[in-house]
């Protein structure tokens, strides 16, 4: 009886040995991603690590489309004309900059874990899918528990990228599998052959497991049949030892307070024809342009504003607020979220005011968008609002 007990101890124990080792590796979307790359491991709280990753062994080269790729370390171009020196209020810092740093030739990579994984209940859409009555209305009958609805501005014509100034706040969700983001669109292609790359900030639990709010980037090559954000999935190329995709940002905004923002840009480099990604003027990466069908070439359109997921709890409009939570009718600066020295770069690689803007917002008692008058900060605009209230049922 002794020996049967050992041997069921022994068992036990050679399973969990393995099942360790696999865990340890990683499993992210069904694929294990070897941790031979991890040159250093950071521990930030009890539940999020950051790997730094040689930057030559990262995950993304496992995409069959950029085995050998060859990595640009930084833009070759850089559009003209593109406002650097108003990088706006914050010294970036993410929370993880407080336990340690990744070290050059490495990439930081938050760690997804059993307790923290990358199966997503929600997704970002680009406002075209809901910018008619009728297709909001369609999306409302069949899908109640996933309404996007927006205060944006957009631009058609022939773009290589946009850059704009974001106010950091952390809104506060109604329910927590609710979605608030603030960013930029850039995009090409209609129907299934929708291309989207975005970035910006969001606040999203089920992806995250907190409130915090977060840097984020995100693609799409096939209107969001497959979708990938920040690292969760191979193709965006990290180069960045400083920023790390899916972090949150340490400072934040605050009402009638100190306002923080950061610069995002995206932007394409005319030479290589990847699609670069900055923050704060530091390139944190790019995506290849052959992970594209529209937007190998150039963008077609771009989007700048808010977004968020109104899931109706309990038949009701959601609480769930976009940007400070506050209408620009409120009050400016202090008070309603912004975007400023908002540019888009034009098909000579050449950074503008935007021009021939159309304003999108799908309920404005609910939430809204006020164009400035003056831009005294470039161009600029307030947006965001606080979701259910007497006119927003």
């Amino acid at each position: 009886m002794s020996k049967v007990i050992n041997f069921a101890r022994w068992l036990l124990t050679l399973t969990i040995f393995i099942f360790l080792i696999l865990f340890q590796d990683g499993l992210i979307d069904g694929r294990t991603i070897s941790n031979t790359g991890i040159i250093k491991t950071i521990k930030v709280d009890k539940d999020e690590i950051i790997d730094c990753y040689d930057i030559n062994k990262q995950p993304s080269f496992n995409h069959p489309l950029l085995h050998n790729h060859t990595i640009q370390r930084r833009p070759s171009m850089h559009p003209k004309k593109l406002k650097l020196d108003n990088l706006g209020t914050l010294q970036l810092t993410q929370t993880w900059h407080k336990y340690g740093t990744c070290p050059q030739g490495t990439i930081p990579i938050r760690r997804i874990t059993k307790d923290n994984p990358s199966t997503l209940l929600r997704k970002h859409r680009h406002p075209e899918l809901s910018h008619s009555k009728a297709s909001h209305n369609t999306l409302q009958s069949i899908d109640i528990i996933d309404v996007h609805e927006y205060a944006t501005i957009t631009m058609h014509g022939i773009f290589l990228g946009a850059q704009a100034k974001i106010n950091l706040w952390n809104p506060i969700m109604e329910i927590p599998s609710e979605l608030s983001v603030s960013q930029i669109w850039i995009a090409a292609g209609n129907g299934d052959d929708l291309n989207t790359i975005e970035a910006g900030w969001e606040v999203y639990q089920p992806r995250y497991h907190d409130s915090k709010t977060r840097f984020f980037i995100l693609w799409t090559s096939d209107n969001y049949k497959n979708k990938c954000s920040n690292l969760e999935c191979y193709g965006f190329v990290h180069t960045s030892s400083e920023i790390a995709l899916g972090c949150s940002f340490y400072e934040l905004s605050t009402f009638k307070g100190n306002q923080k923002d950061a610069t995002f840009s995206i932007h394409k480099d005319q030479n290589s024809g990847n699609w670069w990604v900055q923050v704060q003027n530091i390139p944190v990466g790019y995506y290849p342009s052959s992970l594209f069908t529209q937007l190998s070439n150039t963008s077609t359109r771009i989007d700048f504003g808010g977004e968020i997921t109104n899931m109706k709890f309990k038949g009701q409009h959601t609480t769930t607020q976009m940007g400070s939570g506050h209408f620009p009718s409120e009050g400016g600066l202090g008070i309603s979220s912004y975007f400023d020295h908002i540019q888009i770069i034009d098909e000579n690689n050449e950074a503008k005011d935007p021009s021939d803007v159309k304003t999108y917002v799908t309920n404005p008692n609910c939430y809204n968008l006020q164009i400035e008058d003056k831009h005294t900060n470039g161009y600029d605009f307030y947006y965001g609002g606080p979701g259910y209230n007497d006119n927003c049922r």
